[in-house]
This record gives C-alpha cells, sequence and structure tokens, in this order.
C-alpha cells in the first residue's frame, strides 16, 4: 500500500536528517527501515534529507571493521557527512541503527550540537553474541566486536536513544550505563489484502506457517520444531522465506515440514494458513513475523521470545507455547477449523504495530530531542 497521509496535527515542523544504510534486502529490518524513513518524510511534511550509506563492493580491511567503520562506513562517507552537514540546518539528525554508533562519535566529536537521536533495531550485542554462540568464528567474533563497539558510541554519543521494548531497554541500560529514552515498537507497512483468501490455495492440505529468512535465530527455533513438534502434529508446517532452502535437508529430515522457500505472495500463503507458529528461542529486538501475522488477522503459537515486546499472550488467538506439547495442543485446535480472518488481531495491529501508530511516535520523540535535549 501507499503511504498514508495525516492530519495536520500528526505532522511537527521540525526538519531531519536521516543517516541510513543503502538496502535492497526483504527482511525484517529492512522493512523497518523502509517504514521508518516514509513515516519521517510524513510526519515532517518531507522537511528530511537521506544520507545513505553506500553499499560497498569490496570488504574493508579487518581493523576498519573493528574501528566501527561497517556497513558502508568510510573515511570518504565520513569526510562527505561532514561536508554535508556544514552546508544545510536540520534540526535533528535521526541514525537508523545503533551499529552505526562510530557516525554519532564522529559528529559530537566534530563539533555538531543537534540532537542525535539513534533508533536500535536489536541490542546490536546481544544479537550479535547470540550469532557467535550458534556459529563460533573469528569472523563472528570480530562482527561482534565491531557492533558493539559501534553501539557503545551510539549509547554514549546519542542525545536519544529509541528501543524496541522494555527488554531491550534493561538490557541496554545494564550493558552501557545509560539509559534509553524512548520506545517505538516494531512496526510493518500495511500489506493485507483480503482479496487474497479468494485465491486459489498454495498448498492441497491444512497448513500451519513459519516465516523466516535463513539467519541463525530461525534455523535455530525451527529446527527446534522439527524435530521436537512437527512430527506429531495433525497438520503440515509449511515454511517461507528467503535463506531457508540451505536448511532444507535438516528441516525437512524428521517428516511434517515443507521448505518452499521464498516467494512473491506472502499474502495468500498467510490466508489460507490454519495457524502461524513462531518457535523463536533466542535473539533480541521484536519478531516481525508476530506484527505480520497480526497484520494478516491470523492467530500465532509462539514461544516467549518470539512475543517479547508485544504484550498481547493473553489475547484469545495468541498462544505462548514452551513445551512441544503446548505447541502440539494448540495445534490440535487450529486444525479443527477452518482458516480464516480474525478482526481483533487485525485491529491490535492497526492500533499498535502500523504506520501510523509509529507516525505518532516519531512524532513524539523528534520533539522531545529537539525541546528536552537529554545527554
Amino acid at each position: 500500500m501507499g503511504m498514508h497521509t495525516i492530519a495536520p496535527e500528526s505532522r511537527t515542523d521540525i526538519s531531519v536528517f536521516l543517516i541510513t544504510p543503502d538496502s535492497k534486502e526483504r527482511g525484517g529490518r529492512e522493512q523497518l527501515s523502509r517504514l521508518m524513513e516514509e513515516s519521517l518524510r510524513n510526519v515532517t511534511a518531507n522537511r528530511i534529507e537521506v544520507f545513505r550509506l553506500p553499499r560497498l563492493q569490496v570488504k574493508t580491511r579487518m581493523l576498519e571493521r573493528l574501528s566501527g567503520r561497517i556497513d558502508g562506513i568510510t573515511a570518504e562517507t565520513e569526510a562527505y557527512l561532514l561536508k554535508r552537514l556544514s552546508q544545510i540546518s536540520p534540526d535533528c539528525i535521526f541514525i537508523d541503527g545503533s551499529n552505526l554508533g562510530r557516525l554519532a562519535r564522529l559528529l559530537r566529536k566534530s563539533g555538531i550540537t543537534l540532537p542525535i537521536v539513534t533508533f536500535y533495531h536489536n541490542v546490536e550485542a546481544r544479537f550479535f553474541f547470540d550469532a557467535l554462540r550458534a556459529a563460533p568464528s573469528v569472523r563472528a567474533l570480530g562482527v561482534l566486536f565491531a557492533n558493539t563497539m559501534g553501539e557503545r558510541w551510539a549509547a554514549k554519543y546519542s542525545h536519544r536513544r529509541v528501543l524496541l521494548n522494555e527488554r531491550d531497554a534493561r538490557l541496554h541500560a545494564r550493558l552501557y550505563r545509560r539509559a534509553g529514552t524512548d520506545l517505538l515498537p516494531m512496526a510493518l507497512r500495511d500489506q493485507y489484502d483480503p482479496t487474497a483468501a479468494m485465491a486459489e490455495r498454495p498448498w492441497d492440505k491444512p497448513y500451519a506457517l513459519f516465516v523466516g529468512g535463513g539467519f541463525y535465530a530461525n534455523f535455530e527455533g525451527m529446527a527446534w520444531y522439527a524435530e521436537k513438534v512437527a512430527p506429531y502434529a495433525p497438520l503440515d508446517t509449511v515454511v517461507i522465506g528467503r535463506g531457508m532452502n540451505v536448511h532444507r535437508t535438516r528441516l525437512e529430515r524428521w517428516g511434517g515440514v515443507h521448505v518452499v522457500g521464498e516467494v512473491d505472495e506472502m499474502a495468500i500463503w498467510y490466508a489460507h494458513a490454519q495457524i502461524i507458529v513462531a518457535p523463536i528461542l533466542s535473539g533480541s529486538g521484536m519478531k516481525t513475523k508476530v506484527a505480520e501475522a497480526l497484520m494478516h488477522g491470523k492467530p500465532i503459537a509462539g514461544t516467549a521470545e518470539a512475543f517479547e515486546g508485544y504484550d498481547l499472550v493473553a489475547d484469545e488467538g495468541l498462544d505462548c507455547c514452551t513445551t512441544p506439547a503446548d505447541f502440539l495442543g494448540v495445534l490440535q485446535g487450529a486444525v479443527s477449523v477452518e482458516a480464516g480472518f480474525d478482526p481483533e488481531l487485525r485491529r491490535r495491529y492497526v492500533q499498535y504495530h502500523s504506520g501510523d501508530s509509529m507516525r505518532a511516535t516519531l512524532k513524539r520523540i523528534l520533539e522531545n530531542a529537539c525541546r528536552h535535549k537529554i545527554t
């Protein structure tokens, strides 16, 4: 769906300089970044300039990365950033990612006094520690060090530190001795298509649906589910998501799981699913797959980790599962009803995790940054 318009009282006269990586990926982080940019444009009535960190064709040297020059940060981009900021006069600098903390440090050390707002997609130190634990390697250790260094600088040099949920805020305070200043829950651009339910079924039997790309937390959770739950479940579990194909052999070996991989029409798969499963065992931030299921009005069986930050597990249609037996009990109930649409779950998305909800929160964050500077 296209950009929504908002009422004048929902806008601000603040101008923003947004620093964000240039990414063509389609994962949850990238979806959130694109919605963030769109929402900032709307809230500021297009008083925004976007500084995109380039996608580098050549890998930077290890020492450069360990100094926080990651995700497109180079000596050249730093010089151009300072030059550009000397030519314009925004009210606020918004950095999309705590891993880019080297830039917050650079700006403050260069004498720039504009309020700096940093948005944390995760507590990166936790996220990459879990990744290292899941697949130990020298490279993973280096990635952890570089992102933690950047995040430490983000914590120190940002005026406002915006996190996804209370758990991340507590962990941030413990790691960096600085509190988060704002919460901005996971939000997604609305992609619900009410006509998808009338399209031909993409799978010939009732199915549970898992949606997620092939990174460590998704594979770890689905590997557990594939062994402990899926072989005994009363319906198939279909896995869609970019990069999951490489895990097909492991995930399908026990029976009951079918890895489809990347698809073009997500709405059809959601519309015909009996239930969404989210057996996530570790991670940080908030899980895109939960907001996406709410957007499509679908019930969810997930772990406490999957529901972290949503505060919705007590609602009917959102079942928090700890053991394989918990999942199996929910799946047994799901197979006996028609795949449908729950307007109450959809309402939860609109109220808490839509673009409209993000815009209202962003307006408040920007105004607080410019009018009540926190150091």
